[in-house]
């Protein structure tokens, strides 16, 4: 039977895992872990994504990734192939590194990122291999405590927590540490988001246009008529954030529900937020 096709689309979110083959360790040794970090900077260069949160144990590496003018399957051979050539040199041996089908879960959108940010930063810690989050160095948590924005793009998840950097870092810190690691039945799934979001995903309805969309959050034809053309009436916020959260849970970005009312993609997240 054949295998079920990755989902991918400009910005999409995915938590991503490969473990060695038969579960084998494959990067023993610092200099190993070091060298998949350097192939992942390298990738995100060449294949235009962005990284999020990572974190590199034995015998598997967790990603948490934003994919953008590539698609995923073409950044993870990029990684997996790579690496498999300087550990089959190294070790003078031939054959597959790694498991054939890497785990790939799709995130509707930035709501679901903190969640698995802390499952990946937390995995040595629950593996034993560490008494706290911030011990284990091969882990993207060090990018957030020290603010520095390199490999890891720490702005977009640090202004989840607050737009002031300095208060977003204290609280992400709070968040790391909090001994708690929450619901993690989301690894079972092949996408997390709301109900509308996966069955979309999984093709078993039809998207509904941005007009349509828009008219279903407005009370009458005249607000819709108003917001198509650029009012900035407080009183129409409500119906812009309703449409906006419509358009976010049927797999819209940002950008192109901004761009059907007229305002930018950011001013469509900001929007959002006030209600996230």
């Amino acid at each position: 039977m054949a295998r079920k096709a990755r989902i991918q689309y400009y910005g999409a979110i995915y938590y991503l895992m490969q473990q060695g083959r038969s579960g084998e360790k494959v990067f023993i040794y610092d200099q190993d872990k070091s060298y998949l970090l350097e192939l992942i900077s390298e990738a995100k260069e060449e294949k235009d994504f962005r990284i999020f949160a990572y974190a590199v144990m034995d015998n598997c590496y967790h990603l948490l990734i934003q994919t953008l003018n590539v698609p995923l399957s073409s950044i993870m051979h990029y990684i997996n192939f790579k690496y498999a050539r300087y550990y089959n040199e190294k070790n003078n041996r031939t054959g597959p590194v790694f498991q054939q089908r890497y785990k790939a879960i799709l995130l509707q959108d930035e709501r679901y990122i903190l969640p698995i940010m802390k499952y990946i930063h937390r995995c040595p810690l629950l593996a034993g291999l560490c008494k706290t989050v911030e011990e284990y160095k091969w882990t993207s948590d060090v990018f957030y405590r020290v603010n520095m924005e390199n490999m890891v793009n720490i702005e977009q998840v640090l202004a989840i927590f607050s737009p002031n950097r300095l208060e977003s870092i204290e609280r992400y810190i709070e968040y790391m540490d909090g001994g708690e690691d929450g619901d993690c039945s989301w690894v079972h799934s092949s996408i997390v988001g709301t109900e509308d979001f996966i069955r979309r995903m999984e093709g078993k309805e039809t998207r509904k246009s941005l007009d349509e969309l828009l008219r279903a959050s407005c009370p009458t034809e005249v607000e819709f008529k108003l917001i198509k053309d650029g009012s900035r009436d407080r009183y129409l916020t409500q119906y812009k954030i309703k449409y906006i959260l419509k358009g976010k849970s049927l797999g819209y970005t940002y950008k192109e529900i901004g761009e059907n009312i007229g305002i930018t993609g950011a001013a469509a997240r900001s929007l959002a937020k006030k209600q996230i």
